[in-house]
């Protein structure tokens, strides 16, 4: 007010400059409430301050969180993992020994295999079976888990202080292989050389020793062939060989075939020939594979005693360890050792028939008095114990508590298939037939593209620009 009492006396006295004064008293009045209207409004604490521009004042109500309200997260501890160790049964170790010495308490562990006997033998246990322990957080035995056979697995596992069992399935898939060959030697080391696993081999002769005598039909220039199943992991680690479907065998000319077919009142899948005659006798011709019939039954001199005497059986020369097959479905009647037969095993295969094996190196898994045994299974091996100059297996045949001569006994056939159980049977062998003959074709046409075109690729047309 004061300014504006003075700018008022100043145009009283000095007219000549009162253009100027106006509008300098112009000047003052805009300025001050152009001030008052934008840079001088009066504080108020209602009022919020800002300093930021205004596109940075701008807040998303949507996204927007108050720093001071985001807080971080604590980081959650993982929970203790189970372990899991993988033991291996190594010699003179039992079940126990492995479990204790891996970390378990001893009454676990004999819980956890008392569970696991349901499932398995535990006489069984092999050197170098593999089984996986787990153990809790704790240290404690939870659970067990081993491969019962290549189809299931048993698992173990702890629920409190106790322990139970359950037989779990192994998932597989199942091929075929075809395998030909000719016998240069021995059907075995013929069909070995050909890609053929021990087993599957050893299963083959098996099967034909009812029909075939392996130490005299065999020739050099004979053929074989064979068709059977493979199992394997789906991830490929484990092989199991199966069961042979089909197999021939040519002797001089004449071809033997047989097909696997499981009849409908069988409790087991057998093998048949083509006509549905079964391939299983009472007794196999041979209970060995590979031997040399070194000594007949009859009277001869005795290489030990030197005199002449009655030879109650036939003498086969082979290698130590060879296996010896039962030569027929039966009981073991005696598994011991028996005077100059050495040890020595006898099997009762029904009231008129038994079979002995002498002067084994050893007898076969769980072979014993009592035992029962499958046509074809291996009880002993060949050796010399026994009043012997050589290791050799002498084999008999008693009739009737007598023994005969194995050679000129006419042994019983099997069963035949009749009616509608021939024609079921035969037209699952064309089916076997029909796979194989694809097989064939398949290999000659691979073979014949792969001749084609190398014949291609030799032409001097492709070389030319």
């Amino acid at each position: 007010m004061n300014r504006l009492k003075n700018i008022t006396n100043a145009l009283k006295s000095n007219p000549l400059k009162n253009h100027y004064i106006l509008f300098g008293l112009a000047l003052f009045v805009g300025g001050t409430l152009l001030g008052n209207v934008i840079s001088f409004a009066p504080e108020d604490a209602t009022t919020p301050q800002t300093h930021l521009p205004a596109a940075e004042a701008y807040l998303d109500e949507v996204n927007y969180a108050p720093q001071d309200e985001i807080l971080e997260e604590e980081p959650v501890p993982a929970a203790p993992e189970p372990v899991e160790k993988t033991v291996t049964i190594k010699r003179g170790q039992g079940m126990m020994d492995v479990l204790v010495k891996s970390g378990a308490d001893r009454q676990d562990a004999y819980k956890a295999i008392k569970a696991l006997s349901q499932h398995y033998d535990m006489r069984k246990l092999q050197i170098g079976q593999p089984l996986q322990a787990t153990y809790d957080p704790e240290g404690r035995l939870s659970g067990l888990s081993m491969e019962k056979n290549f189809d299931h697995i048993i698992k173990v596992s702890r629920d409190a202080d106790s322990f139970s069992a359950r037989l779990a399935d192994q998932e597989s898939i199942r091929i075929t292989r075809h395998v030909q060959g000719t016998i240069d030697d021995s059907l075995f080391l013929s069909a070995y050389r050909e890609g053929l696993p021990n087993s599957v081999i050893v299963n083959l002769i098996r099967i034909y020793s009812f029909d075939v005598d392996f130490q005299r039909e065999i020739r050099k220039g004979d053929q074989f062939e064979i068709f059977y199943e493979r199992k394997m992991s789906e991830d490929g680690r484990r092989v199991e060989e199966g069961d042979i479907l089909y197999a021939r065998l040519t002797l001089s000319g004449k071809p033997i075939s047989l097909y696997r077919y499981h009849p409908q009142k069988a409790a087991f899948a057998d093998y048949f020939h083509e006509n549905g005659q079964s391939a299983k006798k009472a007794l196999m011709k041979t209970p060995i594979e590979g031997a040399r019939l070194s000594s007949h039954y009859g009277k001869r001199k005795h290489p030990v005693l030197g005199y002449t005497r009655m030879h109650k059986g036939l003498d086969f020369g082979a290698p130590t360890g060879t296996p010896i097959m039962a030569a027929g479905d039966g009981v073991v009647e005696r598994a011991s050792r028996y005077g100059s037969y050495g040890n020595y095993v006898r099997i009762r295969h029904n009231g008129t028939y038994k079979t002995a094996y002498a002067h084994l190196s050893k007898y076969g898994r769980g072979i014993k008095a009592g035992k029962r045994v499958k046509q074809g299974q291996v009880i002993g091996y060949v050796g010399a114990t026994g009043r012997v100059t050589a290791r050799h297996l002498h084999y008999e045949v008693l009739v009737n508590g007598k023994q005969v001569n194995p050679l000129r006994l006419k042994i019983p056939t099997g069963i035949t298939l009749k009616g509608t159980e021939k024609e079921t049977f035969q037209t699952a062998a064309r089916a076997i037939d029909q796979q194989i003959e694809d097989i064939r074709q398949n290999i000659l046409l691979a073979a014949h593209q792969k001749v084609a075109f190398r014949k291609t690729a030799d032409s001097p047309v492709l070389l030319s620009p």
